[in-house]
């Protein structure tokens, strides 16, 4: 939100300066994003006047007569340019921005500077025409800088808790809590009793639990004076009109939007309800938009119809918007359903000022003060006349008391606040406070959305009073003992990470959100839970496993480059009867192939090698078994078990899967946590030599690796120290279905040097075991 020092100061007199008050607003909670300067008006800019303007023909442009205290021609292109108004006129040899003004020849005639846009005189982004002011803003001739001196504007970071510090006088209202003097702006209203020329009725009250509508009439509508062009520049609005202008104006004093009708085009009067199907609406963007039912909408009636005038809340239609001929307004000042105004805006893709504030919320007793306001001023600034009486639909809740102890205060925030400052402080903030003594009733303002519990004061009074008054000590209590041990899953998850990490594996955050359609390309079943009213399409439910989205990351690098190889993992939730935590894992690329496995395999099995030490170094038991899952290759697809649990799966994605994303040979896993925890375990290095042995042992094709090491292991007897596959061979002299496997063994005892006799005789004890389940051995 940009803040204008000077607007700010004008309810806040006794601000010292933008420093000191980039300051204060941080004591207050609302950090400053940027502090700048603006409105550096060269000096040879003028007020001019325009008396003549002549279309030049067979050419778009215009020649203009300018009273700058003698009459000059300029030429100018601008659509708005005519008789009438004040423009800002650049002399021969100013200097904007790089480019220095001159007298020069267009079109035949000698033009005298140039009259500018907003965006040519650095005053903001508008460059469509010229920069319009009432054309006895100054005198004729009179330097535009001394009227519209430079600004400081800061740009500040409001908290979605804090609606009212939209406004800048909820700003100057948290100041005063601070001991500054507050000058709230004047009303000064002079209204008839006449009756109102048209009527107002709420359909969906839960969508606009407060309506009012204003009537002014007689008005002429013109340029804003300076002051109020100045200030709404400043705050990075553009000026349009002084009918408009006025709304934007208490919009951002008072944090409500407020949207005028041109009385001519609704009708018999205001209908608040939702949309019809197949209406639509040209929104002041000029963007004609398909309504849906959900939206809210302001509808003008003609008999038992009504029409669509405006998104309520959002954006005005542009068939009922402010004109140049317009002499009649009907005044919408109304308070509206937030989730309402936030899908409505989300669905049509419009973010505006108002949108941004009804959002959070607004007032909800604000909204007769607001037209009160704007009503003067369009009375002072546009020659209305207001009619007395105001539409009203809707009557909302005042507060409530909330019951209010110093002393529980100064228990919570350990301090020693005295009993009458945090009363005084309540009562700077706008608080009414009643009762002889504690606990105290205190009923927050209306315009203090986010007051409604003792904590929310007692935080207040820390606010004001300064965060840095509370004392630095540590808290004098131990954690509840249900609270004990809370942060294990979280420790064991980093484990979890540092181990991949030093194995080579490259962490990455996909999001929680998943395709519906990924289930089907994926042969999942389908999500469970579907988002409402998602982001996008494709983030349309909650994702049921995790390796999709890896796969994802690995095709859009795929398209992006060609990595030579990837190797992922991700732990994350997923939500399925109920949420999980999981840790995936994806393999890819060149240089993952094994000396004796085929290239389907040899990602499986380094893949399996990576699982193995992860869980060696977790200290758990870990084994994999057969299985067949839709989404993995037929031929290499596994279960995983961990200290007997079944945990997930590991093996090749399915080739139709691969093919249909375009995709070479990946292998993944998926395992679902927490992981068992094992004790740990110490065990003093042997300082023994180790006796090394060698065995190939011919099986059937498909028995499975894991059990010819359990035999072994189990054979082998207690000194064998690690078991390693080097080789698997089929093919002569073995027979057709057989295969050999080739193992290292390592023998070691941990106190001693094994002697030949002990090793031969454990190998012994394998070749028997191998020969009795029926294997053979090779060589």
């Amino acid at each position: 939100m940009k803040v204008p020092f000077s607007w700010l100061k004008a309810y806040v007199p006794e601000l010292e300066s933008p420093e000191v008050l980039e300051e204060r607003l941080a004591g207050l909670g609302f950090e400053t994003d940027r502090m700048e300067r603006v409105f550096r008006i060269p000096k040879g800019v003028v007020f001019a006047r325009v008396l003549e303007a002549h279309p030049i023909p067979g050419t778009r442009l215009k020649r203009l007569v300018l009273d700058t205290g003698q009459a000059v021609e300029v030429v100018s292109g601008a659509e708005n340019a005519r008789k009438g108004i004040g423009v800002a006129l650049a002399l021969p040899g100013t200097e904007l921005e790089g480019l220095k003004v001159g007298e020069r020849v267009i079109q035949g005639v000698r033009s005298f500077g140039m009259a500018l846009s907003p965006r040519e005189l650095g005053v903001g982004e508008y460059g469509g025409g010229l920069l319009e002011f009432p054309e006895d803003a100054l005198p004729p001739g009179a330097p535009l800088a001394e009227a519209w001196p430079e600004e400081v504007v800061l740009d500040l970071e409001v908290t979605p808790n804090r609606p009212d510090a939209l406004g800048l006088l909820g700003l100057a209202r948290d100041l005063h809590a601070l001991g500054y003097a507050l000058v709230e702006p004047e009303v000064n209203l002079k209204a008839e009793a006449i009756p109102l020329p048209f009527a107002l009725e709420v359909e969906d009250p839960e969508g606009a639990p407060h309506f009012t509508l204003g009537y002014a009439f007689g008005l002429k509508v013109a340029p804003s004076p300076l002051w109020m062009q100045r200030a709404l520049f400043a705050a990075g609005m553009r000026p349009i009109s002084n009918v408009v202008d006025v709304t934007n104006y208490v919009m951002l004093e008072r944090a409500q939007p407020m949207h005028a009708f041109d009385l001519r085009f609704i009708g018999e009067g205001i209908l608040v309800r939702r949309a019809r199907e197949g209406e639509r609406l040209k929104t002041l963007d000029g963007v004609e938009r398909a309504l849906h039912p959900e939206d809210l909408v302001i509808a003008g009636r003609r008999g038992e119809e009504s029409f669509p005038l405006g998104l309520a809340g959002v954006m005005g239609g542009a068939e009922s918007e402010v004109r140049e001929d317009t002499e009649a307004i009907a005044l919408e000042v109304a308070s509206f359903d937030p989730v309402a105004i936030r899908k409505t805006a989300r669905r049509h893709g419009l973010r505006t000022e108002a949108s941004h504030r009804f959002e959070r919320g607004v007032d909800p007793l604000g909204q007769v003060p607001a037209q009160r306001r704007a009503l003067s001023l369009l009375q002072a600034l546009a020659g209305a006349r207001v009619a007395e009486a105001l539409l009203e639909a809707g009557s909302p809740e005042p507060p409530k008391p909330i019951p209010f102890r110093p002393d529980y205060a100064n228990r919570l925030l350990g301090t020693s606040y005295p009993e009458a400052e945090q009363i005084a402080i309540l009562k700077r903030l706008g608080c009414r406070v009643e009762g002889e003594g504690p606990p105290y009733r205190v009923t927050p303002p209306s315009h203090r959305l986010d007051l409604r519990l003792e904590e929310d004061l007692v935080e207040e009074v820390a606010r004001i009073q300064g965060y840095e008054t509370i004392p630095l000590s540590l808290p004098a209590f131990f954690p509840a003992p249900d609270n004990r041990g809370v942060e294990g899953p979280y420790l064991r998850e980093r484990r979890l990470r540092e181990v991949l990490a030093g194995l080579g594996f490259q962490e990455v955050y996909t999001y929680s959100f998943m395709d519906p359609e990924d289930a089907r390309r994926f042969r999942l079943d389908p999500p469970r839970l579907l988002l409402l009213n998602p982001l996008a399409p494709e983030k349309a439910a909650l994702r049921t496993h995790l390796f999709p989205g890896l796969v994802r990351v690995l095709k859009e690098n795929l398209d992006l480059d060609r990595p030579g190889r990837a190797l992922l993992f991700e732990v994350g939730r997923v939500f399925r009867e109920r949420e999980e935590t999981h840790l995936a894992g994806l393999l890819f690329g060149e240089g993952v192939g094994l000396p004796w496995a085929k290239e389907r395999l040899s990602g499986y099995f380094l893949l399996k090698g990576y699982l193995e030490a992860l869980f060696a170094r977790l200290g758990l038991a870990f084994r994999v078994e057969a299985h067949p899952y839709p989404f993995l290759h037929p031929g290499v697809s596994g279960r995983v078990w961990v200290e007997g649990e079944e945990r997930g799966f590991l093996g090749e994605l399915h080739p139709e899967i691969a093919r249909a994303l375009e995709l070479p040979l990946v292998w993944l896993f998926e395992l679902r946590l927490p992981l068992p925890e094992a004790p740990f375990r110490f065990r003093d290095p042997s300082r023994y030599p180790p006796a090394f042995r060698d065995l190939a042992v011919v099986v059937p094709e498909a028995t499975p690796f894991g059990e010819v090491e359990a035999l072994l292991r189990e054979a082998a007897g207690p000194y064998l120290e690690s078991l390693e596959l080097f080789d698997l061979y089929q093919g002569p002299p073995l027979k057709e279905g057989e295969k050999s496997l080739a193992f290292h063994l390592r023998f070691r005892h941990p106190e001693r040097t094994l002697t030949d006799e002990e090793v031969e005789e454990a190998l012994e004890r394998v070749v028997a075991a191998l020969r009795t389940r029926g294997f053979d051995l090779r060589g």
